[in-house]
């Protein structure tokens, strides 16, 4: 019995070695076959993933490219700045956390209880407590550093920030980058791949509690900075154009601001583009002007609030140059007089005739006109925005030759160009029912954006051709070498140099609100009512004014295009909204752009020459031949005393007064209530009185209907004879 006893339990160790052999073998088998995957299969992926254990990876980011005017001034810039972070890791104990925490709150500005928060994570060695301190700040933190040894636990890392030099200034052209240092609109959104560059990196050797190892173990790959880009926009005239749309926006306070364009009429290239109001490209997250009025206003929940605050400001940063669709109103009826022109459906001799109304389909079209303008020529009927005229021509070319031009002339599609936001139009694909028609050919019943129509109507001043409107003018290369972007050079016919010619002539001088002294301007302004808002009251009713000019008339270079949205002051045309902004805008841009004047019907003014000492005869000589009227006071012989005096500038025409006696008594003027007069009887009143009046504002010799509307001395004040009043001057025109 125990031998059998034996004999079993040793068959029962023999079959255990046996298991535990086979079982040892299988183990073997498969840390040999995972030995193979590790080595074999898996290396490469394996020799990463230790890597990345034992390494750590810095992005060095790249400086983000400038943004430049087209004459090199800096409108877009990257500075650099620090970040404080701070690592948990490194953080000796809760004392500590309460020093650095004291510490950084102060200087920062940070929450405390957030700072000793992410002091908390002790996995991190790396936990950002501000971005873009100022020099001043990050000098403070250094010292903090410094003084309580705390160069583990609290650093500063290098990175850049986005400057904006001058504010506000084209704000919805040039945009603004996010957080990320990512184009978000404009210029910044359309270029950023080009302005972006490519980040560098470096990698470092570090244990696994995140500390440098003992030994080399390091690459860089260097960033590649971006490139800086030119654009079409001149600094001076962007911000000439934004002077005077400011001015527009507090004059007429519309509801939906006013816009303007500059454009080259031969190339496409935008000199400026402004919408008010603006907002500040360096705080763009801060509503501005009228939207910040809105806001204060909003009653609601802190939630309904947070949300109208981002409507308002999503509708601030748009470009409503391009993202805004309005009813071109008369300033369409250019391209309705090319058509009808360019098609021989009628010719320059062709006549229309106004009854002050024309009925098309039982509806009944009002010309703006009180006087009926009777039978006219083509010509006439521009110049005189006669909307049942116009209708006449519209019939007469017909909706399938009308649309087939809407369509040439670019209206039916974008501008395609490198400007964000812009906004399809709305129309009527087919104009077989007649008053639609008839509404289409004064510029009512359609839609577009400020991008098209400035395209299209420029065609009749650079002689028959559609361009495209652009910002980009070329790159500053890393040697410095500057490469310019052609691919907007393109050039489209769409009428003939001739009809372009006729029509561009027609229009020269014909609105005086858009009048600028010494140049000839072919103008055409526009005047279209909006559709009653839902809030409206039954008898409420909203308009667009809006005015297009080229300049000089004699050979364009520059279109202006200025719109008015919906303006509270009264007023509704666009001779007296948009049509003053043109002139005001273009007599200080045609100068700088050094266009000579042509124009010699407008006034002219000089400086006055030093008399003093003279013989009085030989001085009452010589101002009169200086087109000045003489007064002279007093029995000497020579001259002893003038008014007004060197180098005083006034108007051709004024009056100099020449004392002869040292102790001379100088008689006063008490100054009457100019406002209203004619340019004439302005300078009648101040002749007999012994003043000069220099004039401000629009004057033309060549047109009547002009009237005083300031002066520069308050009624009831006295001056000193041979003193110099600004008057300012404007014309009382309805034309549309």
């Amino acid at each position: 019995m125990n031998k059998q006893n034996e004999n079993s339990t040793s068959k029962v160790i023999l079959a255990r070695g046996r298991f535990m052999a086979a079982f040892l073998l299988l183990c073997l088998c498969y840390l040999i076959y995972r030995l193979a995957i590790l080595q074999i299969v898996d290396s490469e992926k394996n020799k990463n993933a230790a890597t990345d254990q034992y390494t750590t990876e810095i992005t060095i980011q790249a400086k983000r490219g400038n943004i430049y005017d087209r004459n090199n001034k800096l409108l877009a810039t990257s500075t650099t700045v620090q970040t404080v972070f701070i690592s948990p890791q490194d953080i000796a104990d809760d004392a500590q956390a309460q020093l650095i925490a004291d510490g950084l709150s102060r200087i920062l500005g940070v929450e405390r209880s957030e700072i000793l928060e992410k002091a908390e994570r002790k996995y991190s060695k790396y936990q950002i407590i501000k971005k873009n301190l100022e020099e001043d700040v990050e000098m403070e933190v250094r010292e903090f550093i410094a003084e309580n040894k705390l160069s583990l636990q609290v650093c500063l890392e290098e990175g850049t920030k986005r400057v904006y030099p001058y504010g506000t200034l084209a704000s919805h052209v040039i945009g603004f980058v996010g957080a990320e240092n990512t184009g978000l609109d404009g210029i910044e959104k359309t270029y950023n791949e080009q302005l972006s560059g490519v980040n560098g990196r470096a990698i470092q050797g570090q244990d696994g509690q995140g500390n440098d190892l003992p030994f080399q173990y390091e690459s860089y790959i260097d960033a590649q900075n971006g490139e800086h880009i030119i654009t079409t926009i001149d600094y001076t005239i962007q911000s000439i154009l934004t002077k005077y749309l400011k001015e527009c926006y507090e004059l007429h306070k519309p509801t939906f601001g006013c816009r303007g364009i500059i454009m080259d009429v031969k190339t496409g290239e935008i000199l400026a583009c402004a919408s008010i109001d603006e907002y500040d490209l360096n705080n763009y997250t801060e509503l501005t002007g009228a939207y910040l009025e809105k806001y204060e206003a909003f009653k609601g929940t802190d939630e309904e609030k947070a949300a109208y605050r981002s409507s308002l400001l999503y509708d601030l940063w748009k470009n409503k140059a391009a993202s805004e669709l309005y009813e071109p109103g008369s300033t369409f009826k250019i391209i309705t007089t090319a058509i009808g022109l360019e098609e021989g459906v009628f010719t320059t001799d062709s006549t229309f005739t106004c009854t002050t109304e024309y009925t098309v389909l039982g509806h009944t079209i009002h010309c703006h006109s009180k006087k009926a303008h009777g039978v006219q020529t083509v010509s006439q009927a521009l110049v005189n925005s006669c909307n049942p005229a116009f209708v006449q021509m519209g019939l007469k070319i017909g909706g399938e030759l009308f649309s087939k031009y809407f369509k040439a002339f670019g209206y039916t599609e974008l501008v395609n160009s490198d400007i964000t936001g812009e906004a399809r139009s709305i129309y009527y694909s087919d104009l077989s029912n007649q008053l639609t028609l008839a509404n289409c050919s004064f510029g009512q019943s359609m839609s577009v954006n400020m991008m098209q129509h400035i395209a299209a109507v420029s065609s009749i001043a650079n002689g028959g051709y559609i361009v495209t409107p652009h910002l980009i003018k070329g790159y500053i290369m890393p040697d410095g070498t500057v490469v310019n972007d052609d691919r907007y050079t393109t050039k489209r016919a769409v009428i003939s140099k001739e009809t372009a010619d006729t029509i561009l002539k027609m229009l020269v001088n014909s609105t005086k609100n858009a009048a600028v002294s010494g140049y000839n301007i072919s103008s055409k302004t526009g005047t279209s009512q909006k559709m009653a808002r839902a809030d409206a009251k039954p008898d409420e009713k909203y308009y667009i004014g809006s005015c297009v000019s080229f300049a000089p008339a004699e050979d364009p270079e520059i279109a202006i295009l200025v719109v008015v949205d919906e303006p509270t002051s009264g007023k509704i045309y666009g001779s007296q909204l948009a049509a003053p902004v043109i002139s005001s805008v273009l007599s200080e841009v045609l100068p700088y752009l050094e266009i000579l004047p042509s124009n010699e019907n407008n006034i002219k003014t000089l400086k006055v020459d030093d008399y003093t000492s003279a013989d009085i005869e030989r001085a009452r000589y010589a101002v009169e031949a200086a087109g000045l009227h003489c007064v002279v006071k007093g029995s000497g012989s020579t001259v002893a005393d003038q008014l007004p005096r060197l180098g005083t500038v006034i108007t051709e025409g004024g009056t100099v007064i020449l004392y002869t006696e040292k102790d001379h008594s100088v008689d006063k003027v008490r100054v009457k209530d100019l406002v209203g007069m004619t340019p004439q009887q302005v300078f009648d009143w101040a002749k007999n009185q012994k003043v000069n009046v220099i004039v401000e504002g629009i004057y033309n010799r060549e047109f009547a209907n002009c009237y005083a509307i300031s002066q520069s001395v308050r009624v009831g004040e006295q001056v000193n004879v041979g003193s110099v009043i600004y008057v300012s001057f404007n014309y009382k025109e309805d034309i549309q």
